[in-house]
């Protein structure tokens, strides 16, 4: 009997290159479930490894049944993994872009006194640029956020291998186009993603040198020198000034209305239901090992089920 060639190998297609494609994602997630277990806190390490089970579940049936991705459910889940990606970017990440609570105030009141609210594009948008910031420019920052949230998709894409061996005809098959094509797409994908983490890695490394440097680097001008003599004062100012927080109008209000509807940047999530939801402090070491494992368990079970209904030999 000859033996199979190496590109038709069901063992090639069933198992290895699936493992190879699960298992920087797969590990991914089990760290966040460790530090999860480590730290007794879910956010953010649950949300983390919900990044990497989603893409993970994406790129599995995309590999298992390639016709699968012309289905709106597959191209659905497809962008909302890709986006939710860009997102824990943009915000958990890098840090990139903070509430911008006075202009949301300056809306409010503005609207309300009948000038119509600012004017603008972005008008509608509460959020702006980081004030701490390492880079000089501005362009910088939206440079890289605009290329990655290009490369992202593409990344996504590289996850499902080029070809697939047919469970109904026993051939290869191309899973997206010809193959002269695919063959230089592919490559030019596989460079891009290089080159994506690579400007990914520029801001996540300049966000944590910001977060573990006690003073401010830049806010977008110049760095102000202060003498020695006057850091003291200067730290107490600050605190004094951090320490005031805007209130709510109460209802004693001209208008005669209750509460506003908008909130400051720290009542906008109350901070008691939050950690009252992520802190895992009052239970055992069973009862959360026994709640990761149930992430473990959605994981590899909805891998099976893709692998149980696979299209490919």
């Amino acid at each position: 009997m000859d033996d199979v060639p190496l590109e038709r190998s069901w063992l090639l297609h069933t198992f290895i290159l699936p493992a190879c494609t699960l298992s920087p994602l797969w590990w991914r997630f089990l760290q966040n479930l460790r530090q999860c277990f480590d730290s007794k806190q879910r956010w953010p390490y649950l949300g983390n490894a919900f990044k990497y089970m989603l893409a993970a579940e994406v790129a599995i049936f995309g590999m298992f049944d390639p016709s699968v991705k012309k289905h709106p459910v597959w191209i659905t889940c497809f962008f909302v993994a890709t986006l939710y990606q860009v997102w824990w970017d943009v915000f958990m990440d890098w840090g990139l872009l903070e509430w911008n609570e006075d202009e949301v105030t300056y809306r409010y009141y503005h609207s309300k006194s009948g000038g119509g609210g600012r004017k603008g594009l972005f008008w509608w948008w509460p959020y702006k640029l980081r004030s701490r910031r390492a880079y000089p420019h501005r362009w910088i920052y939206y440079t890289i956020f605009i290329i990655n949230f290009c490369l992202r998709f593409v990344g996504m894409l590289t996850l499902i291998p080029p070809v697939y061996l047919s469970r109904r005809t026993g051939l290869i098959v191309n899973t997206w186009y010809d193959p002269d094509v695919q063959l230089f797409v592919g490559s030019m994908a596989a460079s891009a993603e290089i080159f994506r983490r690579t400007i990914w890695a520029l801001l996540r490394l300049e966000w944590e040198v910001i977060k573990t440097s006690p003073s401010p680097l830049m806010s977008g001008k110049n760095e102000v020198d202060i003498p020695t003599g006057e850091d003291d004062d200067l730290l107490d100012l600050l605190e004094e000034e951090t320490d005031m927080k805007p209130m709510a109008i109460s209802s004693s209000s001209s208008d005669g209305g209750g509460r506003l509807g908008f909130l400051t940047s720290n009542e906008r999530w109350p901070s008691t239901s939050l950690g009252s939801l992520s802190d895992m402090s009052n239970l055992n070491g069973i009862q959360i090992l026994s709640e990761l494992c149930a992430w473990a368990t959605i994981f590899s079970g909805i891998a099976i089920i893709a692998a149980a209904h696979r299209e490919i030999l």
